[in-house]
């Protein structure tokens, strides 16, 4: 039996006007606080908390609390498999365990079916950036994995840090795009360091460290208020943390409680701009996503291998995976490196995992690189052993970033590379120039692409990519020591002569 709700039938009177009142109820449930199974929208003039619920492998949310979360619906029909809402000027219909939205007369795919949990339509996260900017007529930021979106004018501000040594103990710096008001708690051995009210977005929810006094920062804010949350290595340490009178600087110092008294009653030391200097270093990723070997004090090299764990990249025709032939490539490169004796060396990616592009970027950052190599495979035409080296194609941002200096500034993480990209360019030139020694090799002039892997790297970033695999080309010569020694050591040549340039 169908239930029908809707404000131009007469017969449904009652229950529409129940409606609104059952939409306050949906809106305003009580959400658990301070956990991963809360989506904070942020509007204009509030924040709303809802809670998120996790079917089988993907995340969804109760439709009806979206829904008068950034609006009002308006009227409904419910059937026991179907749903239709009449929002603003438009009607959506959905079906329990199918995954396309009729939007008016649209239909929309959805990256999962719809749900019905305890009564309720659930729709997986991609509606918000599919269906919803359509349904409210207001621009929507939504990054896809994350457990927030921002509606409306609202602009989310974001940060960057460094993390420095000082006697006996450590100095946490840190760079905001806003204007912040903090204030400070402790709670279960940690420190909670609040932002204020106005909304961030982080690059990750955590950022781990190898530090004797700082273990980690994780970013909350699952209850609607912005916080990060400090975890000391050891017990006994002082938390001095200070604002600046820009409003966006916070430094905070972690010294060891005997070092705190002998330095009384001198303040801690004054903070220092992440930009002095070097530039802001983005937090490492997590030391199991990252290894690197060589000696301190020499250039920083990070390599990339593409795709990953359930991302396998390109195939060949002879069952070839462009992860594995990446992971095995990159393998190659580092060890080549290492030998020379010349290069510290950093891997984004350790065994078969599927990295994020933000966290293959952090580990970059972190590392403070020199130069960012990501190697990619694919189909390239009839050469099977074919090289192209790409950096990032400038026009896809806008102009006036293209000049902006990192030491002193903020810059966005999206734009990073933007600063960097005379120095890729000389680099790719000279890496073309060392392929084309290779025995066999085809290499093409250096190109540009709007590469994601690229865009957030403060370094200079290339992209190799080596061909064809693809499934009517052999590409077994891709797999041929002789060839990937050949770039290994055509990449050691560049960075030689890349050495001597500008620094």
């Amino acid at each position: 039996m169908t239930q029908l709700i809707h404000p131009l039938r007469r017969h449904s009177r009652v229950l529409f006007i129940l409606m609104p009142i059952l939409g306050l109820a949906l809106m305003f449930w009580p959400a658990r606080t301070l956990r991963s199974d809360n989506f904070v929208f942020y509007l204009p003039d509030a924040s709303h908390v809802l809670p998120l619920q996790t079917i089988g492998s993907a995340s969804y949310l109760p439709l009806l609390q979206v829904l008068n979360t950034v609006g009002r619906v308006q009227g409904l029909t419910v059937a026991k498999d179907s749903l239709k809402v009449w929002f603003n000027d438009s009607q959506i219909e959905l079906r329990q365990d199918n995954k396309r939205v009729r939007f008016n007369k649209e239909k929309i795919n959805l990256s999962e079916p719809v749900r019905v949990q305890s009564g309720q339509f659930m729709v997986p996260l991609n509606f918000l950036e599919t269906v919803l900017p359509r349904l409210i007529h207001e621009s929507v930021v939504y990054r896809l994995g994350s457990r927030r979106i921002f509606i409306g004018d609202v602009k989310p501000g974001t940060f960057s840090f460094r993390l420095d040594q000082v006697p006996n103990g450590s100095r946490l710096t840190l760079e905001f795009s806003d204007k912040i008001k903090i204030r400070t708690a402790s709670s279960n051995g940690k420190w909670v360091l609040y932002l204020g009210n106005k909304p961030v977005q982080p690059l990750e929810q955590k950022f781990n460290f190898q530090d004797p006094y700082l273990s980690n920062i994780q970013f909350d804010d699952q209850d609607g208020v912005p916080k990060l949350i400090l975890t000391p290595t050891v017990d006994g340490l002082n938390f001095y943390p200070k604002i600046d009178d820009t409003g966006k600087i916070v430094t905070a110092e972690l010294l060891k409680a005997q070092a705190a008294v002998a330095q009384q009653p001198a303040p801690p030391p004054p903070p220092q701009a992440p930009g002095a200097g070097t530039p802001s270093a983005v937090a490492p990723a997590p030391p199991e996503t990252a290894a690197s070997a060589g000696g301190l004090g020499l250039p920083m090299v990070v390599l990339d291998a593409g795709h990953g764990g359930d991302d396998s990249g390109a195939r060949g025709g002879n069952g070839l995976l462009e992860k594995d032939l990446m992971a095995q490539l990159v393998a190659r490169v580092r060890s080549t490196l290492l030998a020379s004796g010349k290069y510290r060396v950093v891997l984004t990616r350790v065994g078969d995992v599927n990295l994020t592009l933000d966290q293959r970027a952090a580990t970059a950052n972190a590392a403070r690189a020199k130069v960012f190599v990501t190697f990619h495979a694919g189909n390239l035409g009839v050469h099977t052993s074919r090289i192209v080296v790409y950096t990032l194609e400038a026009p896809s941002w806008p102009p006036s970033a293209g000049d902006a200096q990192v030491s002193g500034l903020f810059i966005p993480w999206g734009t990073v590379q933007l600063s960097q990209l005379r120095r890729s360019q000389q680099l790719a030139r000279i890496l073309q120039k060392e392929f084309t020694a290779i025995s066999g090799a085809t290499v093409s002039p250096p190109a540009t692409a709007p590469l994601r892997e690229l865009r957030s790297v403060n370094a200079a970033a290339v992209a190799v990519e080596i061909g064809s695999l693809a499934a009517e080309v052999d590409s077994t010569a891709l797999t041929n020591s002789n060839f990937q020694a050949g770039i290994a050591n055509a990449i050691v040549r560049a960075l030689d002569e890349y050495e001597g340039g500008p620094s």
